[in-house]
């Protein structure tokens, strides 16, 4: 049987982990064009105002892969993304547990978008844990349209500000982390 092959997020969504768990065998695609404003460098928490997006800069090329994109720094979007993490979950049971773990991932500078989303998606399958290997693409093999009979479930679970603006639905598996804690695998089970 052929993997599945899914797209390559930073700090992926609860129902990209969903998907990725739901499968025999999954292979990363990394070979694929680069798409800019997506989740391969783009993820969401829920803030003290709601839905917030949280970009990670890259520097400008033209028509490359998404294996060659590299991060910029030129800009201190390290300390602004923990800032917003720590605005947004250190009121959250299990920030204190977990957050060190997500700032050595972001204080780690690496040179390519792909450590970085590899870096995430390995923090998310320990943290989660979930029993599933991380396999990359060795070349280009496209991304898979998984068909369903039914759609994913919407996972919830109690959030910061939900008496504020109600269950935000399929941010980053932060926000299920800094939430719920070591239970936070058993919502794939």
């Amino acid at each position: 049987m052929n993997p599945s092959v899914l797209p390559l997020h930073v700090f992926p969504s609860v129902s990209w982990f969903q998907e990725f768990v739901e499968q025999d065998s999954v292979l990363l695609e990394v070979h694929e064009n680069w798409v800019k404003q997506s989740f391969r460098s783009r993820y969401e928490i829920a803030g003290p105002n709601g839905r917030q997006s949280l970009s990670i800069p890259t520097l400008k090329k033209s028509r490359t892969t998404l294996k060659d994109v590299q991060i910029s720094y030129s800009e201190d979007w390290v300390t602004n993304h923990l800032r917003s993490i720590k605005t947004a979950y250190n009121r959250s049971p299990f920030y204190e547990f977990y957050a060190h773990g997500f700032e050595n991932i972001l204080q780690q500078k690496p040179k390519f978008l792909i450590d970085l989303n590899i870096k995430s998606i390995e923090f998310g399958v320990q943290y989660l844990q979930l029993d599933k290997e991380i396999t990359c693409s060795d070349a280009y093999r496209g991304l898979d349209e998984l068909e369903r009979d039914n759609k994913p479930q919407v996972i919830t679970y109690h959030q910061v500000f939900e008496e504020k603006y109600g269950f935000v639905a399929n941010l980053s598996f932060l926000d299920l982390l800094f939430n719920c804690g070591p239970s936070s695998g058993s919502y794939y089970s």
